[in-house]
C-alpha cells in the first residue's frame, strides 16, 4: 500500500497542466475577452456557436472525420496485428516498418502528403498516369467532396500501426489452450475469431477505439499542415474553427468553443468506453 502523497506530482503536474487552463477557459468563455479585458457577457459566446454556421461546417466535418478515421485506423490495425503475429521470420521488421509512421511528426507527414497528393505534380497522380490509370487520378485535396477522406486516409497511413501494436498485445495474452480446443471441435478460422479471438482482445480494441475518437475529435494539426481547413471550408474541423476564432480575436468565443470540444470528447468518449466495456469478457 503506497502513501496518499506518492500521488502528489502526478497531482501537481495534472492540476497545473490541466485544472487551471480548463477552469480559466470556462471562466474566459463567458466573457467578450480582447486579451487586454474580459467583459462578462453569460452565455452569448455559447448561443453564437449554435447559430455560426463555421462551427456548424466544423462539427459536421469533424464527426466524418472521427468516424471514417475510426474504423479504417482500428479495423486496418486489427488486420495488421493478426498478420504480424503469424509466426513469421521477419516478423520484428514488418512490425517496425508498419510502426513506423507513428513516431513521425504530423506536421511533417501533412508537408509530405501535401506533395505527394498534388493534383498535377503530386507521386500519386504521375505514378497513375505511368500506369495508365488516368480515371484514378483525383484532385485528392482540392476537391471540396474529398478532401476531408483524404486527410482521413492520411491519419489512418500514420495511426494504423499504432492501433496494430495496441491490438497485438491483447492478441499475444490470449492462451493456445483456446484455440487448441476450438481446433480439436472442428470450429473453422472464421469461427474462431469471432467467439475467441475478437471477444477475448475486446479490452485492447476498446482501448484503441476510445483513442481515436479522441483523436479524431481532437484533429488539428494534420488539417492545418495540409489544407488549413480548404478548399473552402470542406476540411474546417472544430479545432480549426476554434483557431480561426483566436486569430480573428474572439478569445471569448473561441474559449467557449474549447469547452464545448473539450465537453464533447469527453461525453463520447465514455460512452463508447462504456458501452463496450460491457461485452468484454475475462480471461
Amino acid at each position: 500500500m503506497y502513501p496518499l502523497w506518492g500521488l502528489a506530482p502526478g497531482f501537481i503536474v495534472y492540476f497545473i497542466f490541466f485544472l487551471v487552463p480548463f477552469i480559466t477557459t470556462f471562466y474566459y468563455s463567458f466573457t467578450s475577452w480582447d486579451f487586454y479585458t474580459a467583459k462578462f457577457i453569460g452565455l452569448s459566446n455559447y448561443q453564437d456557436i449554435v447559430i455560426d454556421p463555421l462551427m456548424k461546417i466544423a462539427l459536421k466535418n469533424t464527426i466524418i472525420f472521427t468516424f471514417v478515421t475510426g474504423i479504417t485506423k482500428v479495423g486496418l490495425g486489427m488486420g495488421l496485428a493478426l498478420f504480424v503475429n503469424q509466426k513469421l521470420k521477419t516478423s520484428n521488421f514488418i512490425r517496425t516498418v508498419f510502426f513506423l509512421p507513428a513516431v513521425l511528426n504530423t506536421i511533417a507527414v501533412g508537408i509530405l502528403f501535401t506533395a505527394i497528393l498534388h493534383p498535377t505534380n503530386g507521386l500519386l497522380n504521375q505514378t497513375l498516369g505511368i500506369l495508365h490509370m488516368e480515371v484514378f487520378q483525383l484532385s485528392w485535396l482540392t476537391d471540396v467532396k474529398l478532401a476531408i477522406f483524404s486527410i482521413a486516409g492520411i491519419e489512418t497511413w500514420k495511426w494504423a500501426g499504432y492501433n496494430m501494436v495496441i491490438i497485438l498485445s491483447g492478441l499475444q495474452s490470449i492462451s493456445k489452450e483456446y484455440y487448441e480446443s476450438a481446433e480439436i471441435d472442428g470450429a473453422s478460422g472464421v469461427k474462431r475469431f469471432w467467439h475467441i479471438t475478437f471477444p477475448l482482445i475486446m479490452p485492447a480494441f476498446n482501448v484503441a477505439l476510445v483513442g481515436n475518437i479522441i483523436g479524431g475529435l481532437r484533429v488539428f494539426d494534420l488539417v492545418a499542415a495540409t489544407t488549413g481547413g480548404g478548399p473552402g471550408r470542406a476540411t474546417e474541423v472544430l479545432n480549426t474553427a476554434i483557431f480561426e476564432n483566436f486569430g480573428n480575436n474572439l478569445q471569448g468565443l473561441a474559449s467557449a468553443g474549447n469547452v464545448v470540444l473539450t465537453l464533447f470528447v469527453a461525453v463520447t468518449s465514455i460512452i463508447t468506453y462504456a458501452f463496450i466495456r460491457r461485452r468484454e469478457v475475462e480471461l
